[in-house]
């Protein structure tokens, strides 16, 4: 009896479900970037855009570790056309490990972009290393 009720469910879902047709879910994407930050005050991750193509980006999450006793920044910037749009996104530690103090961000949000889509990672000191994970989510036009 439950089998049946089952096969029916699925029956009835095969015949009145529809193909996607929202473009968002149909032109979104998911890029990510790690690095190791060499010892420098910046540190930049640039992502490519295609041609003609106007972002909407609608998640942004990041990992950034530096050694222990240190103080990060993660600056995000846009634009369209001509005029720059240049985000300082916050980075909150969740503790150390290894020595690493672990610095955490996630913003949802609505940005839009139509050529440049890059981050920059300042630091308070140009000597030692650390890693940066950077992940972006969201949908193009046009």
């Amino acid at each position: 009896m439950v089998r049946d009720r089952i096969a029916e469910e699925k029956a009835f879902l095969r015949t009145t479900q529809e193909p996607c047709t929202n473009p968002c879910a149909s032109n979104s994407f998911v890029l990510w970037q790690d690095a190791t930050l060499t010892p420098s005050f910046n540190y930049e991750l640039n992502f490519d855009l295609p041609a003609g193509k106007q972002a909407v980006v609608e998640l942004i999450t990041a990992t950034v570790e530096v050694p222990e006793g240190e103080w990060v920044r993660l600056r995000f910037y846009t634009s369209i056309g001509f005029s720059p749009g240049n985000f300082d996104l916050t980075l909150l530690p969740q503790g150390t490990f290894n020595g690493q103090t672990i610095y955490i961000a996630t913003h949802p949000l609505e940005v839009y972009t139509d050529s440049l889509l890059s981050f920059n990672v300042n630091r308070d000191n140009a000597v030692t290393s650390g890693y940066a994970l950077v992940c972006v989510g969201g949908y193009l036009l046009g």
